[in-house]
């Protein structure tokens, strides 16, 4: 491990993480979908309406970061302040290519390149089969996904509530 990332802290959340989770959630929204999903969705995102999703999976989580509906989240400190997290649970399309799912893994832009995603990709998914849902346009994700050998099969779909176009990458 260089030691650009032994300066990150990979850790279950904690209740006290629900504002600086919402104000990170937000802000890699910003970062990453300008331009790709509806115009009248990206101006209604604020740090608060993603501090109250994360209060409510908080309320019934672990504090080593499992909840009941099979999701683990950890999350990436940097200092005093959580820079990034990532959840990964069961499938949630009827579908699935495999049972797991990557749901999320979002890193403020700060902190891109840094290798803190590959270290909670490491530390929650390994290298099980998953797939994962990447918006159409964030090539810098997809070409992260490729390096852990996930791949696009073609799906994809649209997003009935923001307009957000997202491809399908499977790893077996």
């Amino acid at each position: 491990m260089t030691e650009e990332e032994s300066a990150y802290v990979i850790r279950p959340p904690r209740v006290e993480d629900v504002e600086a989770l919402g104000a990170v959630h937000c802000r890699v929204w910003q970062e990453a979908y300008v331009g790709l999903m509806d115009e009248a969705a990206f101006a209604e995102l604020t740090p608060e309406r993603f501090a109250i999703q994360w209060r409510r999976r908080m309320e019934r989580m672990g504090t080593d970061g499992h909840h009941p509906n099979g999701e683990q989240v950890a999350v990436a400190e940097h200092g005093d302040d959580v820079v990034a997290f990532i959840s990964v649970g069961p499938a949630r399309d009827e579908d699935p290519p495999t049972d797991t799912q990557l749901w999320a893994i979002n890193v403020v832009s700060d902190h891109l390149g840094t290798g803190v995603a590959q270290r909670l990709m490491d530390q929650v998914l390994s290298d099980r089969p998953a797939y994962l849902w990447v918006a159409d346009g964030n090539d810098r994700a997809i070409r992260f996904y490729e390096r852990n050998n996930f791949r696009l099969d073609g799906v994809q779909t649209t997003d009935r509530d923001d307009g957000l176009v997202e491809l399908r990458m499977v790893r077996r």
